[in-house]
């Protein structure tokens, strides 16, 4: 192997050390720490699970009966503390702000809190959430465009976002991605939102599997790419100063390292799982 040769491997086994540092950091970390620097709301609140529902092979949504009022923002987040375990979940809220109740969708996996939603949880059970998070957006007449971009259950604080915003005059553009048709959670929803608000476009991508949803909806049978994407903002910059648009990016961290640096705009995200 010659001396140039050897550089170069040494210079991959780096980066790709570092690589797997970090994302081991990042899975071995829990939700508080991973947060740590994040605003939260002092009080915690406690609230009963009042249903729980499949929503997608490995997805349930949970609706929280708070007893008092909760305010939260939306694309804001909560710490979630059940029975049973010391450890924190953190889950994004997909409800309307406006609602009595709060909603998270949660998707399976060993992890304690998410185990727990899964494969304990009742209706009636008492959990406690303190709200939580920097990334938001609070309807205003004054941002004329909302770009949106989910992967997979990051569709959740998004969501939260167009429920809020759907009576005023903000266009929301939301692209989302999941890996099947199955895994589109909240298809029915969104669908009502378009079919009865003009200021709301959805448009699906499905990276493995059938694409075929229904007779009116088509699917795009590839990830979201960031010239989907840029060709979207351009078309807007096109009508609209970039001053009165935002973007907002929901996703598996790769998706958010990858897009968050193509699109020619400034994305805004949280990145804590």
């Amino acid at each position: 192997m010659t001396a140039a040769s050897l550089a170069l491997h040494s210079r991959r086994f780096t980066s790709l050390l570092a690589t797997s540092t970090s994302v081991l950091s990042r899975i071995m970390s829990t939700h508080l720490e991973r947060t740590n620097g994040n605003s939260r709301e002092p009080e915690v609140e406690n609230c009963t699970v009042s249903s729980i529902t499949d929503i997608s092979p490995t997805v349930k949504l949970l609706q929280l009966a708070p007893e008092r009022p909760v305010t939260f923002k939306p694309g804001q987040w909560v710490d979630f503390f059940i029975p049973q375990t010391d450890m924190v979940g953190g889950y994004s809220l997909c409800s309307d702000p406006r609602s009595t109740y709060l909603e998270l969708a949660v998707k399976y996996s060993t992890h304690p809190p998410a185990h727990w939603v899964h494969k304990t949880c009742k209706m009636g059970e008492k959990v406690l959430v303190r709200v939580g998070g920097d990334v938001f957006l609070e309807p205003d007449s004054s941002i004329k465009v909302v770009l949106l971009i989910a992967g997979g259950i990051g569709i959740n604080p998004l969501l939260s976002m167009i429920r809020a915003g759907v009576d005023t005059e903000t266009k929301y553009h939301l692209l989302y991605s999941a890996a099947t048709v199955e895994e589109l959670i909240f298809f029915d929803d969104l669908e009502k939102l378009t079919a009865s608000h003009d200021n709301v476009t959805v448009e699906y991508f499905i990276t493995k599997g059938t694409v075929k949803l229904d007779n009116l909806v088509k699917a795009n049978r590839e990830r979201i790419s960031p010239e989907a994407v840029n060709k979207l903002v351009s078309d807007y910059k096109s009508r609209f100063d970039e001053s009165d648009m935002r973007c907002f990016l929901c996703g598996p961290p790769p998706m958010i390292d990858f897009l968050s640096k193509e699109i020619k705009m400034k994305c805004e995200y949280e990145k804590w799982w």
